[in-house]
């Protein structure tokens, strides 16, 4: 798996996007703020709390898994669309399309709550001092975070532009997922600094 490469830079671009898209639609609708709050207590704050109450390594644990589900997505995900039979079967070319758009998809959809989203919110409820504040504490984690996200996140994008049949893109996918465990323990080391260093 090359970390740098034309998928991961794609994903890249529509997290960005994402991002001010996530950014905008949040500052401007309040129903969607009103959601986005139900959203972040339900899914972040609850298990957070209930996290925490178990000590600093329970934290981490949670925070490092939750990392780690898109990933672990990117990568079944594909492996299901190349390992299934599908009746009829699948054409190449509806594949290839499936593959890039789950890393389109994801990346956006990633950048939109993750990112703009989140820190409009917050921005809007409790100012843009909190905002600063969410910032100092995640300048260290949070890009580690993303990237690795990201780069795993466009692997499915990334078969489909080193391949040219079912069996050469089933290769490449092993081959990719001896890597995995480099990406995990990226993360592992990213939720510890998030928990114990605070940056």
């Amino acid at each position: 798996m090359r970390f740098m490469d034309i998928a991961f830079a794609a994903t890249l671009v529509v997290f960005g996007l994402g991002a001010l898209a996530g950014a905008f639609v949040t500052a401007v609708s309040l129903s969607f703020r009103v959601f986005m709050l139900l959203l972040i207590n339900f899914r972040i704050v609850a298990p957070v709390k209930a996290a925490s109450e178990s000590g600093k390594i329970a934290l981490m644990l949670l925070i490092f898994l939750n990392n780690c589900v898109p990933i672990a997505l990117s990568f079944v995900y594909a492996l299901i669309l190349c390992k299934v039979h599908w009746e009829p079967p699948m054409r190449a070319v509806v594949r290839r399309r499936l593959l890039t758009a789950f890393s389109l998809l994801t990346g956006s959809l990633l950048g939109f709550f993750n990112l703009g989203a989140t820190l409009t919110l917050v921005a809007k409820v409790d100012g843009p001092t909190v905002v600063n504040a969410l910032l100092q504490s995640s300048w260290a984690h949070a890009p580690l975070e993303f990237l690795l996200v990201l780069a795993c996140v466009a692997e499915p994008m990334r078969l489909t532009r080193r391949t040219k049949n079912l069996d050469e893109l089933l290769e490449h996918l092993h081959s990719d997922a001896k890597v995995l465990p480099l990406f995990i323990l990226g993360l592992l080391v990213s939720a510890a600094i998030e928990v114990f260093a605070r940056l």
